[in-house]
């Protein structure tokens, strides 16, 4: 299902689709109704000139987003459509409204705001309509991600299957929702289109889903690609860091998105998350943190690795309701020890791999993927003793076809 593109008249549009338009488009709104305006303003800044001048016309503008919250106590919405970076545009969050309804990192909050007063420097708040698709009394009713009961995942994620690639890994390593899957690929490999691409056919299969791309330490164009992939698709959100940007930017946005998506497992639903790459994070927590002075290798210190532990360790199926399904990548092929230690630190610690082959990937196959170390844990895979009899089969018989046979010929072995 897709979301039709907004209509953009001439004079402001009384709902906050605005958040969603170019710099070009908010330029050219806020000239169209004779808004003087200094030159040279990025997006951020353009939008807060169209909410101010909307508030001092008396229409309402609309704050909606995540709620991002300092040490000091209070907050501040973030867009998603600004990768929730600070921007002049979002709207504060006074201590007493997040003592008030107890507000965690990541909420999903609607509101209308207000023009800031006196010595106000951002707009704010006004009060809170709606939580996560809720009244913000009805959050009593929900239990803490943190204080859900972690199952076994048993229940299938449904791969799509006019697709080859996934219809392979449906096949070889199912997945299950709440389980971990880590995807070891090279680093020519286009992980973020194919996690992009995957985001979507998940939501094809099952538009009840929440999916959540985050794309760090970025290509601008591959993350501008991975964007205007996603874009049309209801239930799907892609943010994402370039790698002109500081180490720390790398490390909130993950923190963001992972609260974010824990946020909709407290409201039942059953969430994807696809992260590339385990290693950015890795390699950004490491510039962006004091190190411990102890090592996993040379360069590479051990708190590195704990925000992408704390996220990768996040999925899980609850007994309360709602599963975190967490798909994230690896990066191989380097000769930098510190990219091996991380992919080492991860390998055995999720509930299926799947493996890129290097040589298949050059070639541009349309599965490659390693079928031998492509798999789920024993443990993980339910399937009856024929099942995997056949599975088994159909490795062996895929590994003694040709490169420049392989896809045909598994189109062949698959299972209709």
């Amino acid at each position: 299902m897709t979301r039709p593109a907004p209509d953009r008249p001439a004079t402001l549009s009384p709902t906050p689709d605005f958040v969603r338009w170019p710099a070009a488009d908010l330029l050219a709104a806020l000239l169209a109704d004779g808004v003087a305006i200094a030159p040279n303003l990025g997006r951020g800044e353009l939008l807060a000139a169209l909410q101010g001048h909307r508030l001092d016309q008396g229409h309402e503008v609309i704050a909606e987003g995540a709620l991002e919250l300092l040490p000091e106590g209070f907050g501040f919405v973030r867009s998603p459509h600004f990768d929730y970076e600070a921007s002049p545009h979002d709207a504060f969050v006074s201590p007493s409204q997040v003592r008030a309804l107890n507000l965690k990192m990541g909420h999903h909050v609607v509101g209308p705001m207000r023009p800031p007063r006196g010595n106000e420097r951002y707009f704010s708040l006004a009060h809170v309509d709606r939580v996560n698709g809720v009244e913000p009394m009805q959050l009593a009713h929900r239990v803490l991600f943190a204080a859900r009961t972690p199952l076994v995942a048993t229940r299938p994620l449904r791969l799509p299957t006019d697709d080859l690639a996934l219809r392979t890994l449906a096949v070889v390593a199912p997945w299950c929702r709440g389980q971990r899957v880590l995807v070891a690929a090279p680093a020519t490999w286009p992980r973020s289109s194919w996690l992009t691409h995957l985001a979507t056919a998940l939501l094809g299969r099952d538009a009840e889903l929440a999916a959540f791309v985050c794309l760090l330490d970025q290509r601008p164009e591959d993350l501008a690609a991975a964007r205007a992939h996603g874009r049309d698709h209801l239930g799907l959100e892609v943010t994402g860091t370039t790698f002109d940007q500081p180490p720390e930017r790398h490390v909130a946005l993950a923190e963001m998105v992972l609260a974010r998506a824990m946020r909709e497992v407290e409201a039942g639903r059953d969430v994807v998350l696809l992260v590339d790459s385990l290693t950015a994070l890795t390699t950004a927590a490491q510039r962006a943190h004091t190190a411990s002075g102890r090592w996993l290798c040379p360069g590479l210190d051990v708190q590195a690795v704990v925000p992408g532990k704390r996220l990768f360790a996040a999925a899980r199926a609850c007994a309360e309701g709602g599963s975190l399904t967490v798909v994230a990548t690896a990066r191989t092929g380097s000769d930098a020890a510190a990219d091996a230690a991380v992919l080492a630190e991860f390998r055995h610690r999720g509930n299926s791999d799947v493996v890129v082959d290097p040589q298949l990937a050059a070639a541009g196959a349309a599965v490659p993927f390693d079928l031998q170390l492509t798999r789920t844990r024993p443990e993980d895979d339910d399937r009856d003793a024929a099942t995997l009899q056949a599975v088994a089969m159909l490795r062996e018989r895929a590994g003694k076809l040709a490169p420049g046979e392989r896809d045909a010929g598994l189109a062949d072995l698959l299972p209709r």
